[in-house]
């Protein structure tokens, strides 16, 4: 089962309650299936990609890491505006690698690079500026030890910037399975991480920057 993906799909009833430990697991094991979900027109006008982006601050030549990044809605959109960022697309799915890769070689991203990880263990190449981590939080199993390994994956004044589906959005993870943004600043907080900004900019989902406190 799965860990660090993506889920962009209406909200479902409710099947069994996650403990401290344990994310939501779902198949996201045929890209073409679920390229017709996640790249759905639709979806940018809750998603607001155009207004996310900027809002991550992400400088030329910066290194960026997308956690879940499925079929590369956020990735290759970063890899296309900044030509000299370097973007790892993570995800455990070897067929959303593989619709990454294809993607990547028709659009001529050579700064787009996806990377096959495991679910609850990533190394990147090199050490990142920004671990991007959208609607994929509430799969991930042991959050505190998973984030808490991942500082070292960020170089100094690094960021994590983590989106997740709200109670009240009608799109997402069964309610039972989403992660409040109040117990996400705890783990986070636990894992060693503090809150630099809280943006208002979705209307499903909380928009959160981390960087390692002091």
């Amino acid at each position: 089962m799965l860990a660090a993906v993506r889920a962009h799909t209406p909200a479902e009833p409710a099947k069994s309650l996650p403990t401290s430990k344990q994310g939501y697991h779902r198949r996201f094991d045929d890209a073409q299936k679920w390229v017709k979900i996640f790249d759905d027109p639709a979806r940018d006008r809750w998603q607001k990609p155009e207004a996310v982006i900027p809002a991550l601050n992400i400088h030329n030549n910066d290194r960026v890491a997308d956690i879940g990044a499925g079929t590369g809605y956020f990735s290759l959109r970063i890899a296309r505006a900044f030509p000299s960022v370097t973007v790892y697309a993570a995800d455990v799915e070897p067929d959303m690698i593989d619709y990454m890769k294809k993607q990547t070689k028709k659009e001529l991203l050579p700064n787009h690079k996806p990377l096959k990880v495991k679910p609850n263990e990533i190394h990147f190449p090199r050490k990142v500026n920004l671990i991007l981590v959208v609607d994929t939080y509430h799969h991930i199993d042991d959050r505190v030890k998973y984030f808490s390994a991942l500082k070292k994956q960020l170089r100094r004044n690094g960021k994590i910037a983590i989106i997740d589906f709200t109670a009240e959005s009608p799109e997402g993870p069964p309610l039972e399975h989403r992660i409040s943004k109040e117990k996400l600043v705890a783990e986070m907080n636990t894992a060693g991480f503090a809150v630099s900004e809280d943006i208002s900019l979705l209307p499903n989902q909380y928009f959160l920057i981390f960087q390692t406190k002091p």
